[in-house]
């Protein structure tokens, strides 16, 4: 009795033409699509990672902390605005100053933050005329000055952010010879 020996399909090579895959190669080709598809996106999401870093480092958020509170201001441009609204959520009291005549940003202004014992926790001179914090619930007393011209504001922060404006009548004679109105002055 003769035996004859059992043939297969013929396999071909290349990627073209192959009768039949085996199961290892078609799990090949997936993962090296699904790796290409990973490496296409990383490649997109790191231009756009640069693509938003363009602003010069002076034109970002400075995010600071005194006694523990954390605080935030930017330059008075529109750079600094901007940079402002993306940092906005992550504080609870949103100060702005404002020239009450113009409404012109105020920056330099000096803020002050007591407890309400009296117990001062903050001061700030604000380099533009945006001051975010994140103050634990409680009451505060807020103490804004300008040119001399103090407005004191008591607040009780919850779970809700506070957005207060600070209006301030503005010397112009004064105004010209203010430190930080000229040159990028931050907060301190």
């Amino acid at each position: 009795m003769a035996t004859h020996p059992v043939q297969s399909a013929p396999m071909l090579t290349g990627n073209r033409g192959r009768y039949r895959d085996s199961e290892e190669d078609r799990h090949m080709r997936i993962s090296k699509g699904i790796g290409i598809a990973i490496l296409s996106l990383l490649a997109v999401l790191v231009a756009a990672g640069c693509a938003t870093r363009t602003e010069p480092a002076e034109d970002r958020v400075q995010i600071m902390e005194q006694r523990g509170i954390p605080y935030a201001c930017a330059r008075d441009d529109e750079a600094g605005r901007r940079a402002m609204e993306d940092v906005a959520p992550r504080f609870n009291v949103r100060l702005s100053m404002i020239d009450a005549g113009s409404a012109r940003p105020l920056s330099g202004a000096t803020v002050v933050v007591a407890s309400a014992d009296g117990k001062r926790l903050l001061h700030i001179v604000a380099g533009g005329s945006l001051l975010y914090m994140r103050l634990k619930q409680g009451a505060y007393r807020l103490t804004v000055g300008y040119q001399g011209r103090d407005q004191v504001r008591d607040i009780v922060v919850a779970d809700h952010p506070q957005d207060m404006t600070f209006r301030f009548q503005v010397n112009a004679l004064e105004d010209d010879w203010l430190l930080c109105t000229s040159t990028s002055c931050p907060c301190r």
